[in-house]
This record gives C-alpha cells, sequence and structure tokens, in this order.
C-alpha cells in the first residue's frame, strides 16, 4: 500500500526547494543572473519533455516524475517573473503622472495599471496552460498538469491579495523597475478576499485528501492526489503569511539581499516602449 505520507514530503520539499532556488539569483550580479535563467530554462525545456514522457506512465513514479516536471516549469515562469526578464509592457506616461504626483484614482484603473505591468507574464503563463492541455489530452497521467494550475490559481490569489492590502508584503521582491507599483497598492493588515483564499483553498485540499484516502483508489492517484492536495495548503499559507508579520526564513539559504526599492522622480520620462525585458537590472551586493 502506498504510504500516505510520501507524497505530502515530496510535496513539502519541492515547495521549499524550488522558491529557494528563486530566492538564489536575488542580489546577483546580471552575468550569474543571466546564466541562471539560461540554466532554468534549459531545466524548463526538459521537464516538458519528462511531462510528455510521463503521460502514459500510470504508476506512482510516473506520477511523482509528472509532478516534478509540472512544479519545474512553473518555476521557470515564477523566475522569468521575479528576476525581472518577463513582466510587462512599459507603462504609460499617464501612468507616471498619477503615481509620481499621488493622484487618486479608482480602483478599477489601479487594478489595470497594476495587471499591465505583469502583462506578458500572465499571458505566457495562459500559454504554457494551453499548451500543456493540448499535450496531455487524453492521456491517464495529467498531474503535472493539474499541479501547474493550482500552483497557478493560489499564485494569482496571493496577487490580488497583494493589490488588495496585505501586512506582510515588501515590493522589493519584485523587480527593480516594478517598485513603482507599491503606490498602487492598498496598505492594510488584510482585505476581505483572504478568508475567500484560505477557504477556497482548504476545501479543495480536504477534496482531493478525501478521495485519496478512499478504500480501493490505485497507488498512483493517491500519489496525485495528496501532493496536488498538498500544494494547495501550502499555498494557503503562503497567503495568510502576506497578513502576518513575520520574516521570510524559511528560505535562509538561499536569499542573499533584496533590491533596494527604487524611489519615483516627481517628474515622468518618456521611455521607450520594450516588449519583453530580458536583461533587467540587477543591484550587485557590495
Amino acid at each position: 500500500m502506498q504510504p500516505f505520507y510520501q507524497p505530502v514530503l515530496f510535496a513539502l520539499f519541492v515547495w521549499w526547494f524550488v522558491t529557494g532556488l528563486v530566492f538564489v539569483a536575488y542580489g546577483r550580479s546580471p552575468r550569474i543572473t543571466h546564466l541562471y535563467f539560461l540554466g532554468a530554462t534549459v531545466v524548463m525545456l526538459l521537464a516538458v519533455a519528462g511531462f510528455i514522457y510521463a503521460l502514459e506512465i500510470v504508476t506512482p513514479a510516473g506520477v511523482y516524475l509528472s509532478l516534478t516536471c509540472g512544479i519545474l516549469i512553473w518555476g521557470w515562469q515564477v523566475s522569468g517573473y521575479y528576476l525581472g526578464y518577463i513582466t510587462g509592457p512599459e507603462q504609460s506616461v499617464q501612468f507616471y503622472e498619477m503615481v509620481g504626483n499621488g493622484r487618486s484614482t479608482t480602483p478599477f484603473a489601479r487594478f489595470r495599471y497594476a495587471l499591465q505591468a505583469s502583462l506578458y507574464h500572465e499571458l505566457l503563463i495562459v500559454s504554457f496552460l494551453g499548451l500543456l492541455v493540448f499535450l496531455s489530452q487524453g492521456s491517464p497521467n495529467r498531474w503535472g498538469l493539474w499541479i501547474f494550475v493550482a500552483l497557478w490559481v493560489m499564485h494569482a490569489l496571493a496577487k490580488v491579495n497583494v493589490f488588495l492590502g496585505v501586512r506582510n508584503f515588501r515590493i522589493e521582491f519584485l523587480p527593480a523597475h516594478l517598485h513603482k507599483l507599491d503606490r498602487l497598492l492598498s496598505k492594510q493588515a488584510s482585505n476581505p478576499l483572504m478568508p475567500i483564499t484560505a477557504l477556497f483553498g482548504t476545501c479543495i485540499a480536504l477534496v482531493l485528501t478525501y478521495r485519496a484516502i478512499m478504500p480501493g483508489t490505485a497507488p498512483d492517484q493517491v500519489v496525485g492526489h495528496l501532493a496536488v492536495g498538498t500544494m494547495l495548503v501550502l499555498g494557503v499559507i503562503e497567503n495568510i503569511l502576506l497578513v502576518l508579520p513575520l520574516p521570510a526564513t524559511l528560505w535562509g539559504w538561499g536569499v542573499r539581499a533584496l533590491p533596494k526599492s527604487v524611489n519615483l522622480p516627481a517628474e515622468p520620462q518618456q521611455k521607450k516602449q520594450p516588449t519583453l525585458r530580458i536583461f533587467p537590472e540587477q543591484v550587485v551586493e557590495g
């Protein structure tokens, strides 16, 4: 019989390790960061190949392989965003005027500008989601897809919670050119979406756990249900940590130095309109 604790420990370790790997690149020189992201891209391509290979393997080992590939593909998406390689188009002059002058705006306008700042990142996620759906259509082992969806949903909810207002968020976690978004975010201890996020993730996780422990559940299904359920619980915990005044000490081995926040100039300057930020500015630790 498949031990129930193994998929849980697997999800815990991979979540902690992959998140720490993203932190490793913070505060490094541009050369090291570029090499890091290049290596991450190679790993992502191998993960896509592994995802395809595991589609027809209906064993616990095949499910673990699919889950790992799905997490690595997601990790590449997150690295591209938080290291500043793939974010969104440059904001308009109106944005700089609005933020620089402290002009009040409607919540919808603030949300639109915040979404625009990560538009390419969000579109890339949707594109990869469509690719994984297409590749796995009709296959028995789609757990890499489901864990990708779980990570995306909880991350998207975390972004909305940050926009609505949380206690424990540091703008320095975003790329330097996105620090201006700090003035678009609400400043409060919590928001009405937070309990809904926690309830949503917990309920789905409980359903998956129940299906995993039901008598007669195949071993590969036990692994998949418990791993995705655990990842949802971890997503709930990550969201809850946003409203608690606690430091991110779980990844002390990976965190080097966060880039310092960039102050907005009073007068906006015209900038070119790049499509993607391929070589972001990095703050090198002295």
